[in-house]
């Protein structure tokens, strides 16, 4: 059980750092979408796209792809949860029913 619990709080770990990392690439898009909306009118190829690393049209779907990898890692995830959730209900249960039984 306690390498279970080491391995949920690695991945956890990991998905707050990429979480972060997200959120910084977030902003720096932003960044780049109010520099480019606020130049004068066109752009010029070179002084423009410095910053940027790719340029495409914003895309307002998800692809099949990423919505399956998505329900696969919350599937896994659920699973791991409600397997811990079950063993701590069940050692707060039997706790709960000694206490009772010695009363």
């Amino acid at each position: 059980m306690e390498e279970f619990q080491k391995a949920y709080g690695s991945v956890m770990a990991t998905a707050q750092q990429s979480t972060a990392k997200l959120g910084s690439w977030a902003s720096f898009v932003e960044k780049a979408k109010s520099t480019n909306s606020s130049s004068s009118g066109f752009r010029s190829s070179a002084a423009d796209t410095s910053g940027v690393l790719i340029t495409r049209p914003p895309r307002q779907a998800v692809s099949i792809g990423t919505c399956s990898k998505l329900c696969v890692f919350f599937f896994i995830a659920g699973i791991f949860a409600g397997y811990t959730l079950k063993k701590r209900v069940n050692r707060w249960v039997s706790k709960l029913l000694r206490r009772l039984k010695d009363d």
